[in-house]
């Protein structure tokens, strides 16, 4: 008996796995994302369930376009094609087939195994032109396109192999994250169409691009799926009547209107894809089919400026040109898209001529000019009302000023080692959990500040490092036994004043629930000093935090002070026996990375941090952004380090070391005057941090600003006279002004100092 679906409107019995009523075509819920589908009744008379969700090279228009009963699901451990192929588990059915994360035994690989449904593998002309397309497909070699590597039958069952993408599909993250940060957001849509160029130059459409079939693995890479596979669905007798081919969402109106489509209708559903990346809604919404093929084909949809004023007027301009409804004036090619892309300028904002020019193009809309020159004399009148109040304007909301913590060593009086160092970490990554905190524990105050810490960092010490660096809030805390459990107190005071913010305590009945106890109090502390995270997203951070063991972070606390006090080697050991402790701990992994890079071992560092990239699920949001863009550093991408450590401080704006770091890969790319612009935000947060100010009097020096150079190095040279690093960058910009003499002076007087 074949699976339905009644229409919640009209009552209409449907086939299952449709999105959309074939008599009042409505959209059934969940249309957006995975078709659900009614079975048959069960023995006990209740209605069975079952979802066809989005997986590599399934395509859940699918289930739209053809009405069948999907295949039972194949069993782990069966084996395929003589027993290459072991079936470990499955990804997701729809009605074209499903699809299997399988293991190819020759050649010892994980692939993805699309097996295909009967009705179709059957059809000798279906199954022709599924090899057309599969062949054509196969021309395409590019990293951001799936590559597909064979079609075989057994059994009876056709079935394609192609590459497995240990990751997740872009609609997945949109629902997640609701809304994409621009930068990301371009480095996605360059991806997208660095695939799409590779496609267009083989001569081969998409035809049917959406974020569901677009994936992304844990390093960042873009992967486009089901190329070529749109058009097998055109065959007679496999499609409803009145079915559409594609996807309505993302479909071009050259498409709804059934006319004849080229490169230019992947092109509008980039725009579409673009548009959700930064609104998190889709343009040319409606309840039904009809209403949705209608609006695109008569209007254009509302900029996505209009929804939020903080996009980047650039990534607007590029979006709007690409949803324009004649082919004509789209982009011709996505070659102009990523040319466009090369130039692209997040700081530029849209001005008063920008809102009256968006403002005649919705007027254009009309056939009314009544009702066009209304509009018209409407936008001169903001215009001249923004000329004339531009003072009186309301301004912006304000983001949480940034704060800083020393986090003092705690005091454990249980006598239980295992302690020392563990639970300091843990608050570090807790309290970093809202964007405008930046934590320094004892490793952290070394290696981010620069500064050297004595044996026991206490309160009272903790917080004469933070008055002198200017930093805000001194955390700390104590240990101790109580019966068979533990208690732990926790302490939130003001530098400068003293004044007491929080004072929490929390009990522990056993030893494995002390981190979680640590990450509760530090969340109150979080609250106390502004922050407004809801409880779910607190609660993933703290299950984030604890799903490692105390003696891992014990050993990680340890790895992370050797390394800073330049002990690579011990620190090696001490993330390796982070890891060999917990295998899924990714952090430490990234502090192997970092020991080996200083260790001049290149190939392990890339390895270590290739290990700790797949155990991202495994880390709080901050340390994702870290680790991805520590991956960029090592392996010499510095576009990709950049744009990584962007997105980081976009949403954690009070990260100094992300600036700093943003600058330090811009030098690489020799944008300089950009790089010295990002490093003073880094000051301005940690005004006192030698470093910062030795890189910024560098960089204007590079610039033949040498009297800047020389301004900062003085700076420096007040702030810090024991150091190098001032003397350093003095000498450097006197020799650039021209003072030999002053020059040569500067450089004697490093003899005295150690480098």
């Amino acid at each position: 008996m074949n699976s339905t679906i009644a229409c919640p409107h009209c009552g209409q019995t449907n086939p299952g796995g449709t999105l959309f009523c074939t008599k009042c075509n409505a959209r059934f819920p969940g249309a957006d994302d995975a078709a659900t589908i009614v079975g048959p009744k069960d023995s006990a008379g209740k209605a069975g369930r079952s979802v066809f969700a989005s997986a590599a090279g399934l395509s859940d228009s699918d289930a739209a376009l053809i009405g069948s009963t999907p295949l039972p699901p194949l069993e782990r451990g069966t084996l395929l094609a003589s027993g290459r192929y072991e079936i470990l588990e499955i990804l997701g059915q729809g009605a074209m087939g499903a699809v299997y994360k399988a293991k190819d035994r020759e050649l010892d690989r994980l692939v993805a195994i699309k097996v295909i449904q009967p009705e179709l593998a059957n059809s000798r002309v279906m199954l022709k032109r599924f090899k057309q397309e599969l062949i054509l497909a196969r021309q395409i070699t590019h990293k951001n396109v799936v590559r597909i590597f064979d079609i075989g039958e057994t059994e009876g069952m056709k079935f394609i192999t192609m590459e497995y993408i240990d990751g997740g599909d872009l609609k997945s993250l949109i629902v997640e994250r609701q809304k994409l940060p621009p930068l990301e957001a371009v480095d996605i849509v360059r991806q997208i169409c660095q695939a799409l160029d590779a496609a267009h130059s083989e001569g081969v459409v998409h035809r049917d691009l959406k974020p569901q079939n677009i994936m992304m693995d844990h390093t960042g890479r873009v992967v486009v799926m089901d190329f070529g596979i749109a058009h097998s669905k055109e065959m007679p007798g496999m499609t409803m009547t009145g079915a559409l081919m594609g996807t309505p969402e993302y479909m071009s109106p050259e498409q709804a209107k059934g006319e004849k489509t080229d490169l230019r209708a992947d092109i509008f559903a980039v725009g579409i894809i673009f548009y959700e990346m930064l609104t998190g809604k889709i343009p040319f919404k409606a309840d039904t089919v009809v209403e949705t093929m209608y609006k695109r084909t008569r209007e254009r949809p509302v900029p996505p400026i209009d929804l939020d004023a903080s996009i980047p007027l650039q990534a607007n301009q590029m979006i709007m040109k690409c949803l324009e409804p004649v082919p004509e004036s789209r982009y011709q090619s996505v070659k102009e898209i990523l040319q466009d892309l090369e130039t692209f300028d997040p700081t530029k904002k849209i001005g008063a001529a920008d809102r009256v020019k968006a403002r005649l193009r919705k007027a254009a809309h009309y056939r009314n000019w009544a009702v066009v020159t209304a509009l018209v004399l409407m936008a001169v009148a903001v215009v001249a009302l923004v000329l004339r109040n531009r003072s009186a304007a309301p301004k912006p909301a304000v983001a949480h000023a940034p704060v800083t913590v020393v986090i003092a060593d705690f005091s454990n009086h249980t006598g239980d080692p295992v302690f020392d160092g563990a639970l300091e970490p843990a608050v570090k990554m807790e309290l970093e959990g809202a964007g405008f905190i930046t934590a320094y524990d004892r490793s952290a105050v070394v290696r981010s500040l620069g500064l050297r810490v004595p044996a026991k960092l206490d309160e009272p010490a903790a917080r004469q490092i933070a008055v002198n660096q200017g930093l805000g809030v001194v955390f700390s805390g104590s240990l101790d036994r109580q019966g068979d459990g533990y208690t732990l107190s926790i302490k939130a005071t003001q530098a400068v004043t003293g004044n007491v913010i929080k004072i929490a305590e929390e009990t522990a009945s056993k030893k494995d629930q002390i981190l979680l106890a640590t990450t509760k109090l530090t969340a109150a502390v979080r609250r106390a000093l502004g922050d407004d995270t809801s409880d779910s997203a607190l609660r993933f951070a703290m299950e984030t935090i604890t799903a490692t063991s105390l003696e891992a972070i014990h050993e990680y606390a340890l790895g992370m002070e050797a390394l800073s006090n330049g002990k690579h080697q011990d620190a090696l050991q001490s993330f390796s026996k982070a890891v060999d402790i917990d295998p899924n701990f990714g952090l430490g992994y990234g502090g192997m990375s970092i020991a080996a890079k200083n260790l001049g071992q290149q190939e392990e560092a890339v390895k270590y941090i290739q290990l700790a990239l797949g155990r991202l699920d495994r880390m709080t949001e901050r340390e994702r952004y870290r680790i991805r863009a520590l991956h960029f550093n090592i392996t010499g991408d510095n576009e990709k380090c950049v744009t990584e450590y962007t997105t980081l401080v976009t949403k954690f704006p009070s990260d100094a070391g992300g600036f700093n770091n943003i600058g330090a890969c811009l030098v690489q790319l020799r944008r300089i005057s950009k790089a010295t612009e990002q490093t003073r935000l880094a000051v301005a947060i940690l005004p006192k941090r030698a470093l910062y100010r030795f890189n910024i009097s560098v960089h204007s020096s590079y610039e033949s600003d040498f009297q800047a150079g020389e301004r900062e190095a003085r700076t420096l040279q007040a702030m810090d006279p024991s150091s190098p690093n001032g003397p350093l960058a003095l000498a450097f910009a006197q020799f650039g002004i021209g003072q030999l003499t002053q020059a040569a002076e500067t450089y004697q007087k490093l003899n005295g100092l150690t480098i």
